[in-house]
């Protein structure tokens, strides 16, 4: 049988149906805004606020693994779900004490969940399929004494590229191996700054097509 590339064979993998990835990766930080502590003063004949001490927060770049299912809709559109879980470090900054005591950063490690739908555009250029997406979905962080959870939204965009494994019939021709970035917008949850930046995600892995 002639080698993919040689006149005469096409090296285009077959369209899957359903897709599942086994993904895993890193998951961007972000700031989450300072605050300050206040107590009202007893100031004649109107009270103020004095200044305690001033928090600002921010949450750490973290491994991540996800899983992904997508369905072919028609030609190179799909529709893709996931759900991922990382566990970063959320940081709380405390300075500028009234009555002078030293900075201090505490410490706390949450759980993040991820759970999204979106669309997928693929290009298919012989083994190789970069692609386009773009979604939304529902975000759930819980911070590790368990005490506290909140809840949020996120929406994602960004471009990757799957690379088929085998073209010929057999195991080969349904594995191929993924690698994307997103671009995330995260919204609610544990935050302290309404203006919050976007944040990054990048993955990789293996895919099995039926």
């Amino acid at each position: 049988m002639p080698a993919c590339g040689q006149p005469g064979t096409d090296c285009a993998p077959r369209a899957h149906r359903v897709e599942v990835s086994v993904l895993g990766g890193v998951v961007g930080g972000g700031d989450l805004g300072s605050t300050d502590a206040t107590l009202l003063t007893n100031e004649v004949p109107t009270a103020g606020r004095s200044s305690l001490f001033t928090t600002r927060s921010a949450i750490g770049q973290a491994p991540l693994v996800e899983g992904r299912l997508g369905v072919r809709l028609v030609r190179g559109w799909f529709v893709e779900g996931g759900v991922s879980y990382a566990r970063p470090e959320l940081s709380v900054d405390i300075s500028a004490d009234v009555e002078g005591a030293p900075n201090v950063t505490a410490t706390s490690r949450l759980t993040q969940v991820v759970g999204d739908v979106g669309l997928q555009y693929r290009w298919t250029l012989g083994r190789v399929a970069p692609f386009v997406m773009a979604g939304g979905g529902y975000l759930r962080q819980l911070d590790e004494p368990r005490t506290t959870a909140e809840t949020g939204w996120m929406g994602y965009g960004g471009a990757g590229a799957l690379i088929r494994l085998g073209t010929r019939p057999g195991v080969w021709q349904h594995l191929a191996v993924r690698g994307d970035v997103r671009v995330l917008w995260l919204r609610d949850g544990i935050i302290l700054d309404d203006q919050r930046g976007p944040t990054y995600q990048a993955t990789a892995g293996l895919v099995v097509g039926f």
